[in-house]
């Protein structure tokens, strides 16, 4: 039994179902949108000026670089990772948690493999999974902003902010893994990716209105800011230190718990 080709088979539509709706709003976002925002730029300033100062800053709106390709790249990022989050959260939740959800923990590690490689592969597939994602949507960013954003291009910055994704995602999937080794029962996956996800986003919505620099430290969303890859070709260290450090925690505690849990009585 190949677990890492059986895990890639079993989850692979439902990832590529996630991957279509995150680069169909990608694109979306960039060609039907973005030319008319631009042209209306007047109407559109006019609209956003009516409301509330705090309802800019919940939903990502800085009016700084809004009119830009950057600016509105960086805008719609906050709902890329939305899904993403949900995409991975399902894809960690699915591989981790299957056993306890089909009760057949007891069959597979009495099979002649070791936890730690069973973990190992399950690891390797849900990457693999994220990896081809991301491919394609840092290669549908790559081709938009060549088409759309004026010159002089910035191609460095572009793969920077695009690269930003897959790192949150990393740090969700890490989030979705724990929670299904820790859990003692998951009752929905899609469910429970969905609460996984919006619990980033609520907690990015709130750190944009309180503002507060302590609050990005329990932020995901925010560790990587998409913004300053697009404009200035970085990243801020202390939040990417701190999501190094929350996913390889996370992926410890959870590796340490597979491997010695005992299995639950059916």
């Amino acid at each position: 039994m190949n677990v890492f080709r059986f895990e890639l088979r079993r989850a692979w539509v439902g990832a590529a179902v996630w991957t279509l709706v995150i680069l169909g709003l990608l694109g979306g976002l960039i060609i039907g949108a973005l030319p008319a925002f631009l042209d209306s730029r007047a109407g559109v300033e006019a609209m956003l000026g009516s409301f509330p100062p705090a309802f800019a800053a919940a939903f990502g709106l800085e009016m700084d670089n809004l009119f830009s390709f950057g600016g509105f790249y960086t805008f719609g990022f906050l709902y890329y990772s939305l899904f993403g989050a949900i995409l991975v959260a399902g894809i960690g939740l699915d591989l981790f948690s299957r056993e306890k959800r089909e009760k057949c923990m007891d069959f597979l590690l009495t099979k002649p493999r070791r936890r730690s490689r069973l973990f190992g592969e399950k690891l390797l597939a849900a990457l693999t999974l994220m990896f081809c994602s991301n491919a394609l949507f840092v290669a549908e960013s790559l081709a938009l902003y060549r088409a759309y954003a004026p010159a002089p291009l910035q191609m460095g910055y572009a793969l920077l902010a695009a690269v930003s994704l897959f790192f949150t995602e990393l740090v969700m999937f890490s989030i979705a893994v724990f929670a299904a080794v820790f859990a003692r029962r998951i009752r929905s996956v899609s469910g429970t990716a969905t609460a996984i996800g919006f619990a980033g986003f609520l907690l990015s919505a709130l750190h944009s209105l309180l503002e507060e620099a302590a609050l990005r430290y329990i932020t995901p969303y925010q560790y990587f800011d998409v913004g300053k890859a697009f404009f200035e070709g970085r990243f801020e260290t202390p939040y990417v230190l701190t999501a190094a450090v929350v996913t390889l925690a996370l992926l410890a505690l959870s590796y340490w718990k597979y491997t010695r849990a005992d299995i639950p009585a059916l």
